[in-house]
């Protein structure tokens, strides 16, 4: 049986096809399973947070893994004409390949939840997840109000307002950082014990001396003067000891931060009125918000993120710059925090095919 050329070439062209199949695939899927992945874990937060806002349950999936299945099929035709040509004149292609594929992803769950889950959320942060954030966000003031239930007995309760002393602390410390006194820092201790960190003061003799005096004495720290020497105050996890020469700190949970972004949403007034959620004991001001979190009856059109919950939308508005940014930093907390639960679960427990 003789091979006609045209045949042997439409199934080079066509094996051609299969093996670009692959990357091709790479190329186009990626980035649109990422960005739905992403997408999706913003929703899910956004979700927690106004859920929390009108006291009601909320659960948790982490995406475990998505599995992409390739199914690729083929097509091969010809078209000969046998007697006069004018027979098949009209086939100007006589010989034909092609194929298709289809991709079939099995997406696995990992549902949050139990002991570890809650355990995770109400922890306090840790110093170096504290200081990873703040150096991850902008507004390092605003999230240290955030981070802080108690530095050196100036209190910030989560839903109270915080005591004038640690605000003015949290001020002069923001300044004195952005003009390059304070450096927040840490280093290695011997294996099996916690890493030491610390708040160093330097180059302040000229123009910031006076903060410094103040800083100290709003943390009530006695026997360090501030006379151009670096001062160097370890950081204790703690709300009970000597203040003399160092900073007893105690953090918030993610939790805590969550239901302080539940306290600036926007409320729509009819949800108020009915009783459908409570009414705020204190509302933190417009300054000091590190997010706002908008209600509209329909779809909003400008949102780089929203969901829809009991007939409204709930979205951030995507002109609000600070909103997005502290969203980002919310997501990477919580992020911190589930990731060994994450890493515990061996095997995942809800697995959906996808058609």
């Amino acid at each position: 049986m003789r091979i006609l050329p045209g045949v042997l070439l439409s199934g080079v062209l066509l094996c051609g096809g299969c093996a670009s199949v692959g990357p091709s695939m790479i190329s186009n899927g990626r980035a649109v399973y990422n960005e739905v992945i992403n997408y999706t874990e913003d929703q899910q937060l956004l979700n927690l947070i106004v859920r929390e806002r009108y006291d009601q349950t909320f659960g948790m999936l982490t995406v475990a893994s998505v599995t992409a299945s390739l199914k690729v099929s083929a097509t091969a035709g010809a078209q000969f004409g046998i007697g006069p040509n004018s027979n098949f004149s009209g086939n100007l292609v006589p010989l034909s390949a092609g194929f298709a594929y289809e991709d079939s992803p099995t997406i696995s769950y990992t549902p949050l939840g139990g002991e570890a889950f809650l355990s995770r959320m109400l922890t306090p942060i840790t110093v170096m997840q504290g200081f990873l954030l703040l150096n991850a966000a902008d507004d390092a003031a605003i999230w240290m109000r955030q981070l802080c239930r108690s530095i050196n007995g100036l209190e910030n309760p989560v839903g109270m307002p915080p005591s004038p002393q640690l605000e003015r602390f949290i001020r002069l410390l923001s300044k004195l950082r952005r003009a390059g006194v304070v450096v927040l820092g840490g280093k290695a201790a011997p294996e099996g014990t916690e890493p030491e960190y610390y708040i160093r003061l330097s180059g302040y003799r000229d123009a910031h001396a006076d903060d410094v005096r103040d800083i100290l004495g709003e943390l009530g720290i006695r026997g360090v003067k501030a006379e151009g020497q670096d001062i160097t105050l370890p950081i204790r996890m703690t709300v009970e000891g000597d203040t003399s020469g160092a900073i007893n700190l105690q953090t918030r949970s993610a939790y805590d931060i969550i239901k302080s972004a539940a306290s600036m949403i926007e409320v729509p007034a009819a949800h108020r009125e009915s009783g459908i959620v409570a009414p705020l004991e204190w509302a933190e001001r417009d300054e000091h918000r590190f997010m706002t979190i908008r209600s509209s009856q329909d779809a909003p059109k400008n949102a780089v993120i929203a969901v829809p919950f009991r007939d409204w939308w709930y979205y951030i508005d995507a002109t609000d710059t600070r909103s997005k940014r502290s969203f980002k930093v919310l997501r990477l907390l919580v992020g911190l925090r589930l990731a060994e639960k994450t890493a515990d679960q061996k095997a995942p427990l809800l697995m959906v095919p996808v058609r």
